[in-house]
């Protein structure tokens, strides 16, 4: 009973709604018994039932304060003013014409409140959508909002008991496919209705009726990157009508009519020709990283390999656009080149397309390479389905680069003729690139392909580079399990004679072996692992063959892009495979970039990093004593040092030396590490300058060298601060930055979201070594940089750091819950999973599942090969081999294409299958044209 109510009125718990009550009226109904009992499902499902919705009234007072003598209610029967009064007191008389209508619209509230039926408010609402669509043909969201409403409205034809019927799901389906068509009818070029409109349509249409429909939008819409996206994501994933072959023919297709549209007059600005040249660049990556996963490894480096090489290395009279040059004669010639079997990009001895174009007009062209490959005889000693498994890995991780004829032998070619790729295998993947967008594009996507963690520079988290499920099924997991030690299961407890679980342990682990997804710095690259987030570069690589492909990639790129920052992934991939490597090519970088500040930083890090301290500072103090005669644009970057060096002396357990560093950036004097104590004079000094540079420096500047120096000063201010006064006016300066960049509309870029990440250093810095710091506090910074990034590990792994300091971990949940319901994709589902298997000791095993399995139900990352690996791992490492080959099947569903999938099918669950299981999926395999390197006979399968 609710007071104030006639009595009869019954709230109704059935029925309730966000932010309302339902009530229902008692003695004209019968009594419900229970939630789950069939007489009780009427009430939900009756359409003509009447419910009065009472809406919370937000009072100025709180009627139930502690103070307070009484708890007052408002009287809707008080005795209402005279008009006089109320004249008086709202300035309005009411009895004018506006009185009148006031009174009016008041009635009908009134009799509102009286009830409404679900027919009655499906009605009501439709109507309103039409008028207003009537009104606003154009508005996207409005015609989406509509559409989502008929979900709504079918609730009332289900029975209570069993889920929709397909007929009543058909023909929802047909009222949204009749409405979209209307919707595209007035806003025939938008393409969110029309991705919308394909999916809906792909519940109910058959498989070769969605094709058509697809290519008939993709003929209107040719410049789409949402739709060729979502197509090539279509075809690669549907089982039924995957094949490899019809796939490459998907890629081949979209790059040939995407670089017809680049030659069109309605593409001619720059911005067009970046957007679809960019476009074409990730088709391509999709592509090589399509047919890598496929087994054709050979083709795969080939494309790119010839695409670095016509885009990036192509002959000066290539360059011009003129009608002696056209593209079909750069591709003929491109095609002499290849077919020349000349060393190529990625390849030792490579000297570009370029070059060998200017030997061979000379008659100086250089030769192929000359060792000859011959057959191992590998199959002679397969013997069992084990045998050939091993076999074939073996041969997969040696033979990833394609072969030369020059090099092979005749059975070498006739056994496996992917080995060698010709001049026609890659010519339809060729195309021109323009822009300076683009060509950064295809440099970076080389390093993608390698499955490395370099991101291009000024490309924060919230684009969809970063959470692309079909490029990220390489990210490195080598920390992802907890260890075997602490998973061990406790003797079951006895509590009076009743057995019980012993209590889950709460852990509190190091956040900084989740899952990569935020952007890669100098204390990125050379970070030890148990100090800060780590991405090195040769744990990333799975073949010696690929490390030597990558040493030269970036030798032969910065060759023709160079750049600091190429140049320090390079470094840092050097330091990854070995000191002395990572030394001589930094030695090697300065001797010809003396000036460069950047150089000089990263140098110092990679000594830091292979714990040769000593080495780090005389570095630092090398440079410090000579920077002041470089030019003044290099002099720009120096507070990039300051900042780096005081860290490592903080890092180190040296706060006043890293105060003295600081410090000291405001003299013309270099630092003297001889000095006992900094003076008050020069704190005030500092930090004077501190506030001059922050003025006229900005974080939002076009130039980039800008960009970065009032970042290194922010820094350089911030951790000056937290040395000299404390942490509250250290954070003030991050406030401050982050002020400004809110007021210019920039707090979701990349630049926020570096200083975010400074942020987030020192304040897990101070919380973690000093403590003191208010756990409340903590998270309310991290979850509003988690607003702002909510893709970006850093964060979601220190908030849930901090959460983990306390009992209560739902606040962990709701984040995860939250941010998987506004954008499911593969990073978040890897970081939730990461974090609920590191959360007790031992992990819960029904939560994890959970998570693994709505992880595979998602739309957007129910094709991500990673996942499936990785629930079927972890079902394995549970004793589950039935319900691991169970998921094996599903995966092999959702990802067709994956060979690696399907040799786990065979490594693991061959015991499980028949004879005619393991025979059905060798020959799903040969369907799917899944490469076999080395053929499977009968005979291994009985």
């Amino acid at each position: 009973m609710v007071v104030g109510l006639d009595p009869i009125l019954r709230i109704d718990k059935s029925s309730e709604r966000a932010g309302r009550i339902s009530m229902v009226n008692r003695l004209s109904h019968k009594k419900a018994l229970r939630y789950t009992d069939s007489d009780y499902s009427w009430k939900e499902f009756d359409k003509s039932i009447k419910r009065i919705h009472i809406q919370h009234i937000k009072t100025k007072e709180d009627p139930f304060k502690m103070h307070a003598d009484m708890v007052l209610f408002d009287d809707p029967k008080a005795k209402k003013p005279s008009l006089e009064e109320e004249v008086y007191s709202s300035g309005v008389d009411y009895r004018s014409l506006e009185g009148n209508k006031r009174k009016k619209e008041d009635s009908e509230s009134e009799e509102e409140e009286e009830g409404e039926s679900f027919d009655d408010s499906v009605r009501k609402r439709t109507i309103e959508f039409n008028r207003r669509l009537n009104k606003e043909p154009h508005n996207v969201q409005l015609w989406l909002d509509f559409i989502r409403f008929q979900d709504e409205t079918v609730q009332g034809l289900n029975t209570g008991t069993a889920p929709s019927s397909k007929s009543n799901t058909a023909s929802l389906n047909e009222v949204k496919l009749s409405i979209f068509e209307k919707a595209i009818d007035a806003n025939p070029d938008n393409e969110q209705l029309i991705l919308e409109y394909l999916k809906c349509g792909g519940q109910i249409w058959e498989t070769l009726s969605l094709l058509r429909e697809w290519d008939t939008m993709l003929k209107k819409h040719p410049d789409s990157i949402i739709l060729w996206s979502n197509y090539i994501n279509l075809r690669q994933t549907n089982f039924a009508s995957f094949s490899f072959t019809q796939c490459v023919q998907i890629f081949e297709d979209a790059i040939s009519i995407l670089r017809r549209q680049m030659t069109s007059k309605r593409h001619n600005t720059y911005e067009d020709r970046e957007n679809i040249e960019s476009l074409m660049v990730y088709v391509l990556l999709r592509a090589c990283l399509f047919m890598k996963q496929s087994g054709y490894h050979e083709r795969a480096y080939s494309i790119l390999q010839a695409s670095v090489e016509f885009n990036l290395f192509q002959p000066e009279l290539f360059k011009m656009s003129n009608e002696i040059t056209t593209y079909e004669s750069k591709v003929n010639s491109f095609s002499d080149f290849w077919d020349s079997e000349a060393s190529r990009f990625g390849e030792e001895g490579a000297l570009g397309w370029s070059e060998y174009y200017r030997l061979a007009q000379n008659g100086q062209a250089p030769n192929p390479p000359a060792n000859v490959v011959t057959g191992e005889g590998m199959e002679d000693d397969i013997e069992t389905l084990e045998d050939w498994l091993s076999h074939e890995l073996i041969k997969e991780e040696k033979e990833r680069m394609p072969l030369r004829m020059c090099q092979a032998e005749d059975d070498i070619v006739e056994e496996d003729p992917y080995r060698i790729t010709l001049s026609d295998d890659i010519r339809s993947f060729l195309f021109n690139i323009t822009s300076e967008e683009a060509r950064q594009s295809l440099v970076y996507s080389v390093f993608v392909f390698l499955g490395l963690p370099y991101t291009p520079p000024d490309v924060g988290t919230n684009v969809h580079f970063s959470t692309d499920t079909f490029t990220h099924n390489d990210i490195n997991l080598s920390r992802f399990w907890p260890s075997l030690i602490n998973q061990t299961k406790h003797l079951v407890w006895y509590v009076s004679g009743v057995p019980m679980e012993p209590e889950h342990a709460l852990v509190q682990n190091d956040p900084y072996n989740i899952p990569a997804c935020y952007p890669v710095g100098l204390s990125e690259l050379f970070a030890k692992h148990d100090t800060w987030y780590s991405c090195l570069g040769k744990q990333y690589l799975p073949s010696a063959s690929d490390e030597i492909f990558t040493r030269n990639a970036f030798q032969q790129l910065l060759r023709v892009t160079p750049s600091s920052h190429l140049s320090i992934y390079y470094l840092s991939f050097e330091s990854s495979c070995g000191h002395k490597l990572g030394r001589r090519l930094a030695k090697s970088l300065l001797k010809n970039q003396r000036s460069n500040l950047i150089l000089w930083n990263a140098y110092a890090q990679m000594e830091k990093y292979h714990d040769r301290i000593d080495e780090a500072r005389k570095v630092y103090l090398t440079v410090f004593s000579m920077y002041h005669t470089f030019p003044e644009k290099e002099q720009m970057i120096a507070p990039l040092l300051y900042a780096m060096f005081a860290k490592l002396e903080l890092e180190n357990n040296r706060p006043n030396e890293a105060l003295k560093i600081l410090a000291s950036i405001s003299d013309n004097k270099p630092y003297d590490e001889k000095t006992t104590v900094v003076s008050t004079p020069v704190i005030l000094r500092a930090r004077e300058y501190f506030l001059q540079q922050s003025a006229q420096l900005s974080i939002l500047s076009d130039s980039r060298m800008e960009r970065q120096a009032a970042f290194s000063i922010i820094s350089c201010y911030a951790l000056f601060e937290y040395l000299s006064t404390g942490i509250t006016n250290a954070l003030t300066v991050y406030e401050n930055a982050l002020s400004f960049i809110q007021d210019n509309q920039a707090e979701r870029g990349y630049e926020s979201e570096i200083v975010w990440v400074e942020y987030a250093w020192l304040l897990y810095r101070h919380a973690n070594n000093k403590g003191g710091y208010k756990v409340n506090e903590f998270r309310k910074t991290m979850e509003r940089a988690l607003t702002l990034f909510p893709n970006n590990t850093i964060f979601i792994s220190l908030f849930v750091w901090n959460e983990s300091k306390s009992k209560f971990y739902n606040r962990v949940q709701t984040l995860f819950n939250n941010a998987l319901r506004k954008d499911s994709n593969v990073i978040l589902w890897l970081s939730a999973i990461y974090c609920e298997l590191h959360k007790y000791q031992p992990y819960q095993v029904h939560a994890v599942r959970d998570l693994f399995e709505r992880s595979i139900d998602s739309e957007s990352s129910r094709s991500s090969i990673l996942l499936w690996k990785l629930y079927i791992e972890f079902e394995m490492r549970q004793g589950n081999t039935e319900r691991a080959k169970n998921l094996f099947y599903r995966s092999i569903r959702e990802c067709p294409w994956s060979k690696e999938l399907y040799l786990i099918g065979l490594r693991d669950f061959k015991g499980l299958m028949t004879e005619k299981e393991l025979n059905e999926l060798i020959v799903l395999m040969m369907e799917k044209e899944i490469r076999l390197r080395i053929p499977i006979e009968d005979e291994l399968l009985n």
